[in-house]
């Protein structure tokens, strides 16, 4: 029998590392295209709303270097990180849920830009129209871009499954369809609102770049319910302790880590510093 304590728990922390894996990638990636921006000769603001470019000269050599090159930053991560998670996919080990969330939340990043960035021109935008793409190619390429996101939300939910031997020494078939909404759907949604919350007054900034991109990684997540039937139930194999019973506990450490890093991204960024 599952308690409401048992299952509130997979939910904090699935919470606590979405919202680490959320913060993680969009800062790794902004400092990237800031690190090329200011090698080809800007200047750069970072702040909790997102970043700013300045006094340099938009080339079309060094648009594509800074939003081309830029953007595939986050397909790389996600690539890494999701090898990491195959290679401890059957150990106990709560850090898997950030693996499990960084990938799929880079994966969504990298084709949210593309979306995002061919029908308002930015990011990336601005690179396929210095490689001189045609609107209705752009156009198109941000529709693959939305059918890939719900593709790669289909393909994710074994290794969201998979995550289970966290909790469970044996996944019913009854269970399936609970837990994907434990470990995945509630909080991702709890994670929107908070993120959302933080980033007031300034949500509509950048073309509300930043709600179009939590609407990207939420199209990955409802492809994890596309045709979701109950599945077999799985018997987890470990590498380590095994566990006979159901049990969870959540993670104080990565709450503390959160609380820091939320801290310094809201209070300690609100000005913003130049880089």
């Amino acid at each position: 029998m599952i308690t409401n304590r048992f299952r509130n728990c997979i939910i904090v922390n699935s919470l606590i590392y979405f919202l680490l894996s959320y913060y993680l990638v969009a800062f790794s990636a902004n400092l990237f295209i800031i690190l090329l921006a200011k090698l080809v000769g800007f200047d750069a603001v970072l702040s909790y709303k997102g970043f700013v470019l300045s006094n340099g000269k938009w080339t079309n050599d060094n648009i594509i270097i800074v939003y081309f090159f830029g953007n595939l930053f986050s397909l790389i991560v996600a690539v890494f990180f999701l090898w990491k998670y195959y290679i401890i996919n059957q150990i106990r080990a709560k850090i898997k849920i950030l693996y499990l969330w960084i990938y799929i939340i880079s994966l969504s990043w990298f084709f949210g830009e593309i979306i995002i960035g061919a029908v308002f021109k930015t990011g990336i935008g601005a690179a396929l129209i210095a490689f001189e793409v045609p609107y209705f190619l752009r156009l198109l390429l941000a529709v693959i871009g939305v059918f890939a996101l719900f593709f790669i939300g289909y393909k994710t939910r074994v290794d969201i499954l998979s995550s289970a031997n966290l909790y469970y020494p044996k996944l019913s078939s009854q269970k399936t369809t609970k837990f994907v909404i434990n470990q995945i759907l509630i909080p991702g949604i709890i994670g929107f609102i908070i993120i959302i919350i933080l980033k007031l007054p300034n949500l509509g900034q950048y073309h509300y770049v930043d709600l179009l991109m939590l609407l990207s990684i939420g199209v990955t997540i409802a492809g994890v319910f596309y045709r979701f039937k109950k599945r077999k139930g799985i018997t987890f194999k470990y590498t380590g302790k095994n566990i006979t019973r159901n049990e969870c506990s959540i993670s104080y450490i990565p709450i503390i880590i959160l609380i820091c890093l939320l801290l310094i991204i809201r209070v300690g960024l609100n000005n913003g510093i130049i880089i």
